[in-house]
């Protein structure tokens, strides 16, 4: 997780599905600025800054992946299913449209924590990131036969 946001941090007001943007603090100069949403269920939405402010690509894609958020999640947590060793679920807790997805080449990745029956979730939970790419269908060139 990226952290709580802290009340001196930057907001601006998100669409209805993510809520109130949140900036988060780079790590540097260098580092690429990111934003994040926190949904009702405590998952981090994180986004890329384009300029100053939440990437408006981003934010269309965040809100298309939320909206489809169910279907999805259990996409991954097949891919998940079989590194699963002990009792217990895999719970979603970032979904990335930013630097990290970027670094993975990726549309975005959905990280997840493994949270054992007991209910506990810790530092030393595994964690996994399951990256999702978006193909688009392009239009073919019309032959001349």
């Amino acid at each position: 997780m990226r952290g709580t946001p802290v009340s001196n941090r930057r907001r601006v007001p998100g669409p209805p599905t993510l809520g109130e943007l949140v900036q988060l603090d780079r790590l540097d100069d260098r580092s690429p600025g990111e934003w994040m949403a926190l949904l009702p269920d405590g998952t981090e939405v994180v986004l890329a800054d384009i300029a100053g402010i939440p990437s408006p690509r981003g934010v269309e894609k965040a809100v298309a992946i939320v909206q489809s958020r169910i279907y999805l999640e259990g996409r991954a947590r097949q891919i998940l299913l079989p590194f699963t060793t002990q009792e217990g679920t895999w719970r979603l807790v970032t979904v990335d449209f930013g630097v990290e997805a970027q670094r993975a080449e990726c549309e975005f990745l959905m990280c997840f924590a493994f949270q054992s029956d007991d209910g506990e979730l810790s530092v030393s939970s595994p964690f996994a990131e399951v990256a999702f790419e978006l193909h688009m269908h392009r239009a073919r060139s019309p032959s001349l036969s």
